[in-house]
């Protein structure tokens, strides 16, 4: 035997039980306090022994709370490979990848830490949670109800659960889950928030503020509560009591951007714009805002002249129409314009705004080669230039429509509906934004439509988008005999539905974006609109700032639609009557 291999197994006992000692003295000094020399001798501990897991481990731990979150994923990764049975291992490597962003392995390892621990609440929630984010809400709800179930008194496991259900449209089950955790604790602050979001998805604004009211008084610091007193005050018209709800939110919690963007939406909506749009820049720190990598520096208002600025896209269709209507000012002003925008609308932008560069949105959005060789100074996104351009009512264009339809369609369309015979041909769209953007606010039954579909010398057309659109105009025809056209190729392509929508004598729609392009056609738009709308149709009055030619029958009292329906009614027949109003012509010069 060679004086090495006798060696060999006293030094690894020494180094052993020096790697022991270090690691030892490392939990001393994180209980005293003193996490520097805890990690200093972590790092020994592994250089004596690479494969002490326990000594990865904790460093793991250290650097995840440091938000080292790739040198904590390491370090984990190497203890749970030494020790797969590390206690609450596989769960804090999960939530180290989950911070890093690496959703494919956080699940797994929360998948490895329920092998270990099938009851583990944690783990269950958090792999809830994750997959909620997916949008994979059935298996999602699998593990949140389980963890509920295991610590039903516990209000992490209660809050995700409730926040999944209602993410995912199943509102009546979060207001039963949370009044069941009420019927065993009335103080029980998280059922009482959620009881009040929920009722709020369900369009109960009225009980959905007693339930905030009574979360607020519960934890009168929580800003949260505030914020959501803030919306339902808001959904029931008291404009100035939800600004001050708002208000009250960001004293508690500065940061709050959603609080910031509401607070912004509602100045917006009161006609403050100074004020409004300060803060509505609070809405590219939301996920819902996803930044992008910057090409260029971005533009302050500065003076434009001799140089060239990037205006890229953002949010939804409807909201990228109402914004370029700053673009014309902004071309005027620069040397260059470039402006990316939803492919959909890369043809009506180009024809429309011929002094600019325009190229679609990538799917990555990554800014192509040629744009970023360009001598370009700066980029804006698009929802920040009327911080620039519009601080009061008064910078509102009273323009005639920004956006010009592709004359050849348009024509072929005028043809079409001329040979359906006279009278006004009338476009209409009755469903407007999604669950998540109320919905059920912004819509109304077609059926309900009946009283204004069976005026006498109008033709109507469908400009609904949505998938079931089709079906339910033949359901209506089936069952009352009354006609609409719907043509599929007017909705699958936009410059169809921009020519469509030109060659119409009127559009009549709830609040969707087909009143965005209408107004931005200079087309004649008739908006029925809810009691407490979007920011953009303002608080009151029927006119719109961004359109002139759009015109707002709205509610006088919330989810009331029969008054503004009779209103339309007699709008139209009297419209109808007359048969002199043409529509606008799109060829007419810019305004």
């Amino acid at each position: 035997m060679s004086l090495v291999s006798i060696l060999r197994k006293p030094l690894r006992a020494l180094l052993g039980r020096l790697a022991r000692r270090q690691f030892e003295r490392a939990t001393t000094l994180k209980a005293a306090g003193d996490e520097g020399g805890s990690v200093q001798c972590l790092l020994n501990a592994i250089a004596i022994d690479p494969d002490h897991a326990r000594a990865h481990f904790e460093l793991g731990r250290i650097l995840a709370g440091r938000r080292s979150y790739d040198d904590a994923a390491r370090h984990l990764e190497r203890a749970m490979v030494l020790d797969q049975y590390i206690d609450g291992g596989w769960l804090e490597l999960g939530n180290v990848h989950y911070w890093r962003g690496d959703s494919p392995k956080a699940r797994a390892s929360f998948r490895a830490a329920l092998a270990a621990a099938p009851d583990s609440v944690p783990a269950l929630a958090n792999l809830g949670l994750l997959l909620k984010e997916a949008g994979q809400f059935d298996d999602a709800l699998v593990h949140l109800r389980r963890a509920h179930q295991l610590a039903p008194d516990v209000e992490s496991p209660l809050r995700n659960l409730l926040l999944a259900l209602v993410d995912s449209g199943r509102a009546e089950e979060a207001v039963t889950v949370a009044e069941s955790a009420l019927a065993a604790n009335p103080d029980r602050y998280e059922a009482r928030l959620f009881l009040g979001i929920a009722r709020s998805r369900l369009n109960d604004p009225a009980r959905a503020l007693a339930c905030y009211e009574a979360a607020a008084r519960l934890r009168p610091d929580a800003a949260e509560a505030h914020r959501n007193r803030g919306r339902a005050l808001q959904d029931l018209g008291r404009l100035e009591d939800a600004i001050a709800a708002y208000s009250r939110s960001l004293e508690l919690q500065p940061d709050y951007s959603i609080a910031r963007l509401d607070l912004a939406l509602a100045r917006l909506l009161n006609g403050d714009y100074e004020r409004g749009w300060e803060d509505y820049e609070a809405r590219r720190a939301i996920g819902d805002f996803p930044a992008r990598a910057g090409a260029f520096a971005e533009w302050d208002g500065s003076p434009l002249v001799g140089r060239g600025v990037l205006v890229y896209s953002e949010q939804g269709l409807g909201d990228e129409i109402m914004f370029a209507s700053c673009l014309p000012a902004l071309i005027a002003d620069a040397r260059e314009c470039v402006i990316e925008c939803e492919p959909r609308l890369a043809g009506l932008f180009r024809r429309s705004f011929p002094g600019a560069t325009v190229y679609p949105a990538a799917r990555d959005r990554a800014v192509p080669a040629d744009i970023t060789r360009r001598e370009l100074d700066f980029e804006l996104p698009g929802g920040s230039l009327p911080r620039i351009y519009r601080h009061a009512r008064a910078d509102f264009p009273r323009h005639t429509g920004y956006l010009r339809p592709d004359p050849q369609r348009l024509d072929r369309w005028r043809r079409r509906l001329a040979e359906s015979g006279g009278g006004l041909k009338v476009g209409i769209s009755w469903t407007g934004g999604v669950e998540k953007t109320r919905r059920p606010v912004r819509s109304i039954a077609l059926e309900r439509w009946l009283p204004i579909l069976q005026v006498p010398a109008v033709s109507f057309v469908s400009l609904q988008y949505t998938p079931e659109a089709g079906a339910e105009v033949a359901k209506l025809r089936s069952a009352h005999d009354v006609r609409i056209e719907h043509w599929q190729e007017a909705i699958d392509d936009y410059e169809e539905t921009a020519a469509l929508t030109s060659a119409l004598d009127l559009v009549i729609s709830v609040c969707t974006a087909l009143v965005h392009l209408g107004g931005a056609l200079g087309q004649r738009v008739w908006v029925l609109t809810p009691r407490s709308p979007e920011w953009r149709y303002g608080m009151g009055g029927d006119a719109m700032a961004w359109y002139p030619s759009v015109k707002l029958i709205r509610q006088s009292e919330a989810g009331e639609w029969a008054p503004v329906i009779a209103t339309v009614l007699a709008d139209l027949r009297a419209l109808a009557q007359t048969q002199g109003l043409g529509p606008r012509d799109p060829a007419a010069g810019a305004p």
